[in-house]
């Protein structure tokens, strides 16, 4: 007897369902994507559970004939392509023919559908990928699919769902790249009978990027014959730490793409010579479909491109351009001096304007309040004078090379050490202390600052505000795709609340299943990088040796909260060596 068997449908179907089905956002997107191929203009999206419990999703396309509802749900059965040499130019959404079967294997499915020309419809009903019912039926134009109690006959796969605010928020996200890609189609989002996204076949791209995005976007656009690419991308300054709020749109769908996520990257380092986390934006391209191949995956999410290098630098110049289609801030410029050795006169008190960062104080500062000895960058100044006190950390200073690291010696030993990650450390700590005892002081804003946190962020916020005041920020909602922020950690240049609140927000989103204690000393860690003086920041010596002094009063005086080092160290034997002495 034969030991290779071939496999049921019900069998293949369920093994389809795993590359197909992973979790409601993948149903939502073959039912639209099914939508969008029937030239509807008009996609309603309702949930229940986020999608757990219920999904059911009504448009007014073409919708089908009594046979075609029936052979939707076969295997391989589609409308969209009849021979092989269709593959090699897909202009469809939809293709493969597994979605409806996959989905209806694992869930219990009542289709509902008009053709369009046609008097009567058909409703349709399955259960774990067994017709129950089939009837005809007076209905609406188009097509109603309701999908419910997904993988109720597979209980493994629902234990690898997130919550329902993580899943609502990549569903949120689905509808919102799709409304991006089809501007001439009507969109809307309901959970829980909540109106979460309302788009309008009346507003344009510019308009719904306004909506998603904020008000801020860049844009350029570069053309071919046979490729487009556009981009639309907020400044560097609102970079996050998750790429949720990233769009990549390839002929009118939704793809994840390394090619295009690296050009745009790229992009930003080269504009922005300090640049960390995910940029944000909406990048659409327009290819000749013999151009690319989307039937890498069962899923479609994933891309091949015929000539990727050409995609490349094509996204990354729209993106070059747009970026510096902005207003440059103003450089620091260089003296050209690079090393700045401190003369005898300069230890003296009548000489030395600074800041001791290590006693409590409280300043004023433009309309930020500075307090408890968590002092930033603004603090720096030659506003006030304090006296002379003896370096207490052992170090003889010598200078500041390049305006950006203070050159020491200290035991028969040369050191260099990074001010900005000196500093990056002290703030850190004394942060994560204020964390820890629930003791971080709130400013409030006599006018609030309003940011855009996108819709599919509202229930992460509402989750976690208990979180985010902790960390010192108030806030309230405007409607689901703004707040505004009225009160903010006492020790932050107004300047940064909104960029540092958008990085707290990105450290919740990737990191909401970590230990609270680990979130912490993250959040403490973006407000010490944010807040630490820069490179290219002239100190004197008494601002060098308050530094130094505070930093090996530091649990860890030697590596930054990233695992930087702070300080490198050349013994005299080192330097010896280095001149051939030895």
């Amino acid at each position: 007897m034969a030991e290779i068997k071939i496999l049921p449908d019900r069998v293949v179907n369920k093994i389809a369902a795993g590359e197909v089905v992973e979790r409601p956002e993948s149903v939502v997107k073959e039912l639209i994507e099914n939508s969008i191929d029937a030239k509807a203009d008009n996609i309603k999206v309702f949930l229940k559970k986020s999608g757990k419990r219920e999904i059911k999703v009504i448009d007014n396309g073409m919708g089908m004939g009594y046979d075609d509802a029936l052979l939707a749900f076969e295997r391989h059965a589609t409308s969209k392509i009849n021979d092989v040499e269709d593959i090699e130019k897909i202009a469809t959404l939809g293709f493969r023919g597994e979605a409806l079967p996959s989905i209806a294997s694992v869930s219990r499915v009542t289709l509902k559908t008009v053709k369009k020309g046609e008097n009567e419809g058909t409703i349709v009903q399955i259960e774990g990928g067994v017709i129950k019912r089939v009837e005809k039926a007076q209905l609406p134009v188009g097509t109603e699919i309701i999908v419910a109690n997904l993988f109720f006959n597979t209980p493994a796969r629902k234990k690898f769902l997130k919550s329902d605010e993580t899943e609502l928020s990549r569903i949120i996200r689905l509808v919102n790249s799709y409304a991006l890609a089809n501007p001439h189609i009507s969109f809307s989002l309901y959970n829980e009978g909540k109106s979460l996204i309302s788009f309008s076949s009346f507003e344009s791209l510019e308009k719904r990027i306004k909506k998603i995005l904020g008000s801020d976007f860049l844009h350029h656009s570069i053309s071919y014959p046979h490729l487009k690419a556009e981009a639309f991308v907020l400044p560097p300054e609102k970079a996050l730490k998750s790429s949720i709020k990233q769009y990549f749109l390839l002929n009118g769908r939704f793809v994840r793409d390394k090619t295009i996520s690296q050009s745009v990257y790229n992009a930003f380092k080269s504009v922005t010579s300090f640049f960390e986390g995910y940029p944000q934006g909406v990048i659409k391209i327009e290819i000749s479909p013999e151009l690319v191949d989307v039937n890498v995956h069962p899923s479609k999410l994933e891309v091949r491109f015929r000539n990727r290098n050409e995609v490349y630098s094509t996204v990354k110049e729209a993106c070059i351009k747009a970026l510096e289609n902005r207003n440059q801030p103003s450089h620091l410029t260089i003296t050209d001096k690079s090393i700045q050795f401190f003369t005898k006169e300069q230890y003296s008190p009548s000489q030395t304007e600074a800041l001791h960062l290590n006693e409590p104080q409280t300043t004023y500062s433009g309309n930020t309040k500075q307090e408890d000895g968590l002092t930033t960058e603004q603090n720096y100044s030659t506003q006030q004078h304090f006296s002379f006190e003896k370096p207490s950390h052992g170090f003889r200073v010598l200078g500041q090379f390049n305006s950006s690291f203070i050159i020491a010696e200290k035991d028969n030993s040369l050191y260099i050490i990074d001010q900005h990650v000196v500093h990056e450390r002290i703030l850190y700590e004394k942060a994560l202390k204020m964390i820890n005892k629930n003791k971080i002081e709130m400013q409030p804003l006599l006018i609030p600052i309003t940011v855009n946190t996108g819709n599919e962020n509202r229930g992460i916020l509402e989750k976690h505000k208990d979180l985010i005041e902790k960390s010192g920020f108030r806030f309230e909602f405007i409607d689901n795709y703004s707040i505004k922020i009225t009160a903010y950690p006492i020790f932050l240049k107004q300047k940064d609340i909104e960029a540092v609140f958008l990085q707290l927000l990105g450290l919740i989103i990737e990191e909401k299943e970590k230990d609270k204690s680990e979130l912490f000393k993250d959040i403490a860690a973006t407000i010490g990088c944010k807040n630490a003086i820069k490179a290219n920041t002239p100190l004197n010596f008494t601002e060098i040796d308050s530094l130094l002094s505070q930093l090996f009063e530091c649990e860890n005086p030697y590596y930054c909260p990233h695992g930087r080092p702070i300080l490198i160290r050349l013994t005299l034997d080192d330097i010896e060596k280095l001149f051939k002495r030895k």
